[in-house]
């Protein structure tokens, strides 16, 4: 097998973190794996793409906080991929 690219072991760590079915916001998952907000954000959105998590965009009028954010989770099909992996 290759090497697998840094991207791509990002991608997997946040399907790790999520498989415990929770919601997380990208500020969260960005400190339980030790990488800035915009690299969880990019590769939120790529997973997204491929059916393995759900966004959910939060407006700062809805939010308690007044702050605009973004609440993750795995997918049924994400699940079946992290069971998969044998990392």
């Amino acid at each position: 097998m290759t090497e697998l690219l840094v991207s791509d072991r990002k991608k997997i760590e946040i399907l790790k973190v999520l498989s415990d079915g929770k919601f997380y916001t990208y500020y969260h998952l960005s400190k339980i794996i030790k990488t800035n907000y915009e690299t969880v954000k990019k590769n939120c959105r790529f997973l997204e793409l491929l059916n393995l998590v759900e966004v959910i965009k939060i407006d700062r009028e809805e939010s308690a906080s007044g702050v605009a954010s973004y609440r993750v989770r795995i997918t049924e099909k994400g699940l079946k991929i992290v069971k998969s992996l044998k990392m």
